[in-house]
């Protein structure tokens, strides 16, 4: 059990992950590595161990000898270190704000989309109570902070005794201060640098405190992740930090055996995936298994309109509004044999249910509800198919060099 706004990282795995592990490993096919991967899943997901430790000896087990090191953000040595980069945001959190805010504006006036949904009243720094639980805190029209969801929003009031006027806590204890109290810029900025473990950044300032506590050659980001450094370049900027050069990920979707000959029969391509599956449907019934119907589809609406064009015509000499009348009448004719093509379509993919069975797959594991693979297929599927074997493969396949989205083949 833990608090609404516990960080996840601290939450405390129960014995019920137990019954997790075995609900995906029952999901998942069952093949000569499965033995492999639950004694690697137990490992690691164990009863009284929280996600981040978790996650940690997940990823060591799998990349730890490529040299990869992981570090927990919400490891209070960590915070101590991160606490002049705190208080400095604290303090200047209004013109950190208004700056995002502001250049949101100019990207989405470019005609780009901003991934930060900006708030002028925001404050980069999530306060955290004595539960652990985090609050973001909001500015008020005097200026001044309050947690969300504490003062105004949960109806209660300020402890009239409460110093509140006066910087700072008073100790450790925070005695007489509340969360339902409202504090300036320069009590938060003074309990930063005095407790920074009470405090975690927000997505505006996370990079940064990353790149302060270790000092960044490139940052390596999906595109998601690159799109945030437009908004938040901003707070490098303010608090006077080096910006990040950026660097796009390898992306890459994994085509296995199974899934490539069935591609590779129908000549699909991932990129055909991308206008939906109805799409790839009626493309491999008009080449392959419907083509004469598909064909006399075509022909029909293709005779069809030539005809409607020279009657039109005929009709502009006679009068104009007749000639509008048929264009009402040519697309309900077109709907018609359009949604006829479809029904056609659906009856013969039934009739080759294989086949159907073949696209649906390729399309559920090359495109997963509609994104790419890697949103969405966890790689625990492709170990209990290969094995370890699997990060090996992509570890050999990741082009650096290549801002382009590779397609592997295993």
């Amino acid at each position: 059990m833990h608090s609404e706004g516990f960080p996840v990282g601290r939450v405390a795995l129960d014995e019920s992950i137990n019954d997790t592990v075995q609900e995906l490993l029952a999901a998942l096919p069952q093949s000569e590595f499965s033995d492999e991967l639950e004694k690697l899943l137990r490992d690691a997901y164990q009863p009284g161990r929280n996600y981040a430790e978790a996650f940690a000896r997940l990823v060591t087990s799998l990349i730890g000898q490529r040299g990869l090191i992981l570090l927990d953000p919400l490891d209070s040595e960590l915070k101590k270190l991160a606490a002049p980069l705190y208080s400095k945001a604290a303090g200047r959190a209004q013109e950190i704000a208004l700056a995002i805010a502001n250049r949101s504006r100019e990207l989405e006036a470019d005609g780009y989309h901003a991934q930060v949904a900006p708030s002028e009243n925001s404050f980069p720094l999530f306060l955290h109570d004595e539960n652990g639980s985090r609050h973001a805190l909001a500015r008020t029209e005097n200026g001044k902070y309050h947690a969300k969801g504490a003062a105004q929003d949960s109806g209660q009031k300020p402890d009239p005794g409460s110093p509140a006027g006066q910087p700072g806590w008073g100790g450790g204890s925070e005695e007489g201060r509340s969360l339902t109290d409202e504090y300036s810029a320069e009590d938060l900025a003074a309990l930063a640098a005095r407790e920074p473990e009470r405090f975690s950044p927000n997505v505006t300032l996370r990079a940064v405190v990353q790149d302060f506590l270790l000092p960044t050659v490139a940052y390596y980001g999906g595109s998601a992740e690159i799109a945030y450094f437009a908004q938040t370049s901003e707070v490098y900027r303010l608090l006077d930090r080096p910006a990040t050069p950026i660097l796009h990920r390898a992306s890459m979707t994994i085509i296995e055996k199974h899934t490539w000959r069935s591609l590779e029969r129908y000549h699909i391509g991932l990129t055909d995936f991308f206008a939906g599956f109805d799409h790839v449907v009626a493309r491999v019934v008009k080449e392959y298994l419907g083509k004469e119907t598909s064909a006399a589809f075509d022909h029909t609406t293709s005779t069809f309109n030539q005809e409607l064009d020279a009657l039109q015509e005929q009709l502009r000499h006679v009068d104009p509004t007749l000639a509008g009348a048929l264009d009402t009448g040519r697309r309900k004719i077109n709907y018609q044999l359009d949604g006829l093509r479809t029904r056609f379509q659906r009856a013969q993919m039934a009739r080759d249910e294989a086949v159907h069975r073949q696209l649906q797959r390729a399309f559920d594991l090359l495109y997963p509800n509609k994104a790419l693979q890697e949103r969405s297929i966890n790689i625990t599927s492709l170990l209990s198919r290969h094995g370890r074997y699997v990060v090996d493969w992509i570890y050999d396949a990741i082009d650096l060099a290549s801002t382009e989205h590779q397609v592997v083949y295993l």
